[in-house]
């Protein structure tokens, strides 16, 4: 038994490592393109589905395609694992249970990108993302219920968003690194990386969640936006060019903090 717990934890610490850095060139990507925004050189649409669709317009698109995917599909698994297996160690109480609820719904998400990328190396890129989101919520907003369900997945981005500003003000994230079995880390440098990053990440999920919220309050498909149309948000206010360039400078940074999580998160014993 402690050799298969062995096993599975040295699986699990590739496929974190492998999922963060496929989680972090993303969120790079997506800074990178918001920052070209501001000074005119970059398109209007920024999200992570519409950065997937770029790279496989790229030279050798579908190689980097083919190699994001298996990075998706290694942090879905690292995600499931935290959730089934409780390798975070956050116990079997409502508290923990919610939390173990929050890595299954990640890799939800991450699994939604990473079928995306599959599809994209199968069909053409030429659908609108933006065209996609209408129409889930149009079809949420369908069923029985659907407007309050729309609104509670709002609020849980702003949640989401909430809780990443309060990791990067008490730095909670240190406690998953494992720097004692690394000689003489850059601590501030990475300290300062973690923090613009998840605050800026946090800005993005409540500016999500808020226009979740107001699709639901107005039952209107078209206010759905993903993290580009947040990021289109931030453009549209006053001195947007500056508010845009920060949190596309924080969002690189996430990027950032993601790589440093490929190479110091730690993995704990799977219970």
């Amino acid at each position: 038994m402690p050799q298969r717990r062995s096993r599975l934890r040295d699986g699990l610490r590739f496929s974190a490592s492998a999922g963060y850095t496929a989680k972090g060139l993303i969120y790079i990507a997506v800074g990178w393109l918001a920052l070209l925004t501001t000074i005119g050189l970059g398109g209007s649409e920024s999200g992570t589905s519409e950065v997937i669709r770029k790279i496989a317009l790229w030279p050798f698109g579908s190689v980097l395609l083919v190699l994001l995917g298996l990075g998706l599909v290694a942090y879905v698994a690292w995600r499931l694992g935290q959730a089934i297996w409780d390798t975070e160690h956050k116990g079997n109480d409502w508290k923990g249970w919610l939390q173990r609820l929050g890595f299954a719904l990640s890799a939800g998400l991450y699994a939604t990108l990473a079928w995306q990328c599959a599809t994209l190396l199968m069909h053409s890129v030429a659908s609108s993302s933006q065209e996609d989101n209408r129409r889930r919520t149009e079809w949420l907003l369908g069923v029985p219920g659907g407007r309050w369900l729309l609104l509670a997945v709002g609020l849980g981005f702003v949640a989401v968003g909430v809780h990443q500003l309060v990791r990067a003000w008490r730095r909670a994230y240190r406690k998953n690194w494992h720097l004692d079995q690394r000689p003489n880390p850059p601590l501030p440098l990475l300290e300062g990386i973690a923090r613009l990053g998840l605050a800026a990440r946090g800005v993005t999920f409540i500016l999500i969640g808020g226009l979740l919220g107001l699709a639901a309050w107005q039952l209107s498909p078209s206010q759905t936006q993903g993290l580009g149309g947040a990021l289109d948000l931030l453009a549209h206010q006053p001195y947007g060019d500056f508010l845009l360039g920060g949190v596309a400078c924080g969002l690189i940074a996430y990027g950032g903090y993601c790589f440093i999580n490929a190479g110091y998160r730690r993995v704990r014993h799977p219970r």
